[in-house]
């Protein structure tokens, strides 16, 4: 058995070792190879270009040693027929290869993505846009993530993601990645004691702060915006939400960290998304409300307001206060007694609005739609603003790019007062209000419109008060104040926070009564809500077209099996 063995070595294989041509061809062959297999690997897989360009120099050394043992032969073979197409189509490759490099490299470097989805959750909304494009000073985004850990791994592209679109949007915004187990000396410097985080940087202060995941869900937008604002020396905001009457208040649960539909979690969340120090605050225990606060907000109180409370809260609003209040229907008599202070109350009755409701909810579900007009146009705020164009813009600026949100069982803000009475320093300005055919409704179980007895709209859901003083005085008599009404509460709790448009449009309302206009714009869904919110109208058009396409069907075959029988 050796002996076959060595006899099939010594004549089949041996000559072609001992060959120096079979040598030669192999040696360009190989070399050929690698320089291909290296030039492509360089320009396509950066991360290994180190080890590409030591392919093709190795490639580069095959070629030369094959020229070196037989420069004859091979000067022979490109003189030759063969050579002459061989050489031709070497080049005829490797100008097509280049093409496809640079084309490659041209579209790496100038690239542009498309986001395609309804809610475009892949896009970066206007205010981050709008900030990046403006940043003065350079800012670095440190992210230390460990590649080795799956779960992290996951958590990094969509970092990688969400920073390389920061950095395409401005050339002062730059970042990098650590592995802190590789390079803990990096990862101490940063004061990173956990993983994954980044921590952002303002390269021209040294000032840094650091967003750390949460439960391992993705890093938000939102969440970049605000260390990149904080890490710049941008103070926050602070908006305090009262309790102590029973208002709606968070109810996440450590243990499990879920929610109740009936919490407002998300609301505060995405207060501070918006980079606003949230905070509780309870009147038992102030005398006033306290000075850094950019904005009050009161959520569905269901108890009475003591007058000490009350007269707190009017205080805040006789020196400029900021306050936004969220009543349902039917409130208690002594909210409405300090509202009539501006010439409003909430009515004890809902709204019910046949026209524009939520399918299934018996008109009692009021849809607020950009397209039946029930925002408040441009032309009348003009009015209402004494043709201040840049006030109008501001206030226009928290629905104009709303377009469909809804309140869960609305009240109606009553003028308690005629217009031509109002005092000229108490501003009343209806920002959404219900359609022309909407009443007050009494009776929950079984609406219908009484005309005898029944109130007809329209009707104001959202009132902005601008004022210097009460209705019951004639001149003004403190500083310029700000005052949101909603006839609803329920729409900010967690079951209906993001349904349509709801979030953006109680986030935009409390930005501007802070005065963060560059805040207010459309925000990318931090949970994506994708459902189709219809009214009665249209609810009856698609039950009854939806079977229109089999119909259509049936009848087209019925008719071809009838001419083809």
């Amino acid at each position: 058995m050796f002996n076959k063995i060595s006899e099939y070595f010594k004549n089949e294989i041996l000559p072609y070792i001992t060959n120096i041509n079979y040598l030669i061809i192999l040696l360009g062959i190989s070399g050929t190879i690698s320089m291909i297999f290296g030039g492509i690997s360089y320009f396509i897989i950066t991360e290994i270009q180190d080890f590409s360009l030591s392919i093709i120099i190795a490639g580069s050394i095959l070629n030369l040693t094959a020229l070196l043992l037989s420069p004859k032969s091979t000067a022979s073979f490109i003189k030759g027929r063969r050579g002459k197409y061989g050489t031709n189509s070497a080049i005829m490759f490797v100008c097509v290869l280049t093409i496809i490099i640079l084309g490659n490299s041209f579209f790496v470097i100038n690239s542009y993505r498309f986001d395609t989805t309804a809610t475009r959750v892949f896009s970066l909304s206007k205010q981050t846009e709008k900030l990046l494009a403006n940043l003065e000073t350079p800012v670095r985004a440190n992210a230390f993530f460990v590649p080795t850990d799956n779960d992290q791994a996951k958590l990094k592209t969509n970092a990688e993601d969400l920073l390389s679109e920061f950095a395409k949007k401005s050339s002062k915004f730059s970042y990098r990645f650590t592995d802190p187990q590789l390079n803990k000396t990096l990862a101490i410097k940063y004061g990173v004691m956990q993983y994954p985080a980044i921590v952002f940087e303002d390269l021209s202060s040294g000032k840094q702060q650091p967003v750390y995941e949460k439960a391992f869900n993705p890093f938000s937008e939102q969440d970049f915006i605000t260390a990149m604002l904080i890490a710049m020396g941008d103070k926050q905001k602070v908006i305090y939400y009262s309790n102590g009457h029973k208002e709606k208040s968070l109810s996440r649960d450590i243990s499990t960290n879920e929610v109740t539909d009936e919490g407002i979690d998300y609301f505060i969340e995405g207060l501070k998304r918006d980079n606003y120090d949230v905070k509780s605050i309870n009147f038992e225990q102030v005398e006033s409300v306290p000075s850094d606060a950019a904005a009050l907000i009161i959520i569905g109180p269901k108890s009475a307001l003591p007058q000490n409370h009350a007269k707190i809260i009017a205080d805040y609003i006789a020196v400029g206060g900021r306050i936004a209040f969220l009543l349902d229907p039917n409130p208690h008599v002594t909210w409405n007694e300090l509202l009539s202070n501006w010439g409003i109350i909430v009515s004890q009755q809902p709204i019910a609005d046949p026209l524009s409701s939520l399918a299934g909810s018996k008109f009692l579900t009021p849809l607020l739609q950009k397209s039946n007009n029930q925002f408040v146009p441009e032309q009348k705020l003009l009015q209402y603003t004494g043709n201040n164009s840049a006030e109008t813009k501001r206030i226009l600026s928290i629905t104009d790019q709303i377009n469909a949100a809804f309140f869960p069982g609305a009240g109606a803000i009553i003028e308690t007062i005629n217009e031509n009475e109002r005092p000229f320093h108490v501003q009343n300005i209806q920002l959404g209000v219900s359609t022309a055919i909407s009443w007050l409704e009494p009776d929950i179980e079984e609406p219908q419109f009484d005309e005898n007895t029944d109130i007809q709209g329209p009707f104001s859901m959202i009132s902005i008060i601008e004022s210097t003083g009460p209705v019951t005085t004639n001149a003004p008599v403190f500083d310029l104040s700000k005052i949101m009404i909603f006839g609803d509460s329920d729409f900010v709790t967690n079951k209906w926070f993001y349904s349509n448009q709801n979030s953006d449009l109680i986030l935009n309302s409390m930005a501007w009564l802070a005065e963060d206009y560059e805040v207010i714009s459309i925000r990318p869904k931090v949970v994506p809500f994708r459902s189709i919110v219809v009214n009665r109208r249209e609810r009856e058009v698609l039950k009854w077209t939806s079977g229109l396409p089999f119909v259509l069907m049936l009848v087209t075959s019925t008719v071809v099996w009838w001419r083809r029988r």
